[in-house]
């Protein structure tokens, strides 16, 4: 009995079973579908896209070659009543005018009056055209004339302020081609003192300065170099101590003499000093006497520069008077620098220039009467 009631249930549970894997079985294939619809759908979706973005491309076109047909047909239309106007133009073109009658007499009095009118214009031109001309000449001349002023002044200040020649003589003869150039007849006088001027610049020796300069600074560069008396003694004493031998003195009154003789002219030098050298009495002072000396030198080229020719003297007179007191003289080196002090010495550094008042003067009166 129990073995019965328990077959129904078991059989009820496996009916359930299968029903269970038939239904699973058919969700999965539904899923299995679904899938396959969103990839195809995917796919096909920008297709669908590309189509009909097509399509509206194809409608946008088909839109504008309408518009421009209509435009085309409407641009036709015009040409065509254009060239009808024109050939109506032509047609009325060749047909002859009628004539007008009217009366000229009116217009030719204008003409004639406006002829006359413009011929005195005409004349009136030509003769402010020569008066400008004149007054041009005139003012040319004028400025060619204080050009020329200008240039005398500008000379005359180089040559006395600067003692620049070469600058003076150029001045001078541009002056003189502007007074040339002016085309006055007044300017004889002035272009005659310019060129007595020019002459006389002309006859100057140009001073060297650089040239005195230089040979000023190589005097200083031999200072180091020179021999002084001091240094002299020095060596004769040691010259006369390594010469020197013993004096042998004879029993002879004679021989005794004359031993004597030798012996004090082996010992004294005899020179003749118009004054006693300093420099023979204060050994060891070889560096002051040459410190001295550059001085004197270097402030004879300061006077170069400034121009002053007393200073210039003075220094010089120094340097040479130091120079035969203390420095030896009577070697080839020390005559050598005796010789190109003295030359030095000899140039007048600030020599007398012309002055050009004669010239200025003049230009100065032409100038004047020209305003």
């Amino acid at each position: 009995m129990t073995e019965q009631s328990d077959t129904p249930k078991i059989l009820d549970e496996i009916s359930k079973s299968n029903a269970a894997k038939v239904s699973s079985r058919s969700t999965q294939k539904q899923q299995t579908a679904r899938r396959r619809f969103a990839v195809v759908t995917i796919f096909l979706l920008p297709i669908v896209a590309g189509v009909l973005f097509l399509a509206y491309q194809q409608i946008s076109l088909q839109s504008k070659l309408a518009e421009l047909e209509l435009e085309n047909q409407q641009l036709n239309q015009r040409l065509a009543t254009q060239g009808t106007q024109l050939a109506q133009i032509e047609q009325a073109q060749l047909v002859a005018p009628e004539p007008i009658e009217f009366d000229d007499s009116s217009v030719r009095e204008l003409e004639s009056a406006l002829s006359e009118e413009i011929d005195s214009l005409t004349s009136q031109i030509g003769d402010l055209q020569a008066a400008q001309l004149l007054t041009n000449d005139a003012t040319d001349r004028a400025w060619k004339i204080l050009e020329g002023q200008y240039l005398v002044g500008l000379a005359n200040q180089k040559l006395r302020l600067e003692g620049d020649v070469v600058t003076a003589i150029s001045q001078l003869e541009i002056a003189d081609q502007a007074l040339v150039d002016s085309g006055s007849s007044s300017v004889f006088a002035v272009r005659q003192a310019i060129a007595i001027d020019l002459q006389t610049l002309r006859n100057i020796e140009v001073l060297d300065r650089e040239g005195i300069y230089l040979r000023l600074d190589s005097l200083l560069a031999e200072m180091e170099n020179i021999d002084l008396l001091n240094s002299m003694r020095t060596e004769f004493e040691n010259r006369r101590n390594a010469e020197s031998q013993p004096l042998q003195l004879g029993s002879d009154a004679n021989n005794f003499l004359d031993s004597s003789f030798e012996f004090l002219g082996s010992i004294f030098v005899w020179r003749e000093w118009e004054e006693t050298p300093e420099a023979m009495l204060a050994p060891g002072q070889d560096d002051l006497i040459k410190q001295n000396l550059r001085l004197m030198l270097e402030q004879a080229q300061l006077a170069l520069l400034m121009r002053d020719n007393s200073l210039y003297q003075q220094a010089m007179a120094k340097g040479q008077d130091w120079f035969q007191r203390y420095a030896v003289t009577n070697s080839a080196q020390g005559q050598a620098l005796t010789s190109e002090i003295n030359q030095l010495r000899a140039i007048d550094i600030d020599p007398l220039l012309p002055s050009l008042s004669q010239s200025l003067s003049l230009i100065n009166q032409l100038a004047a009467s020209e305003r």
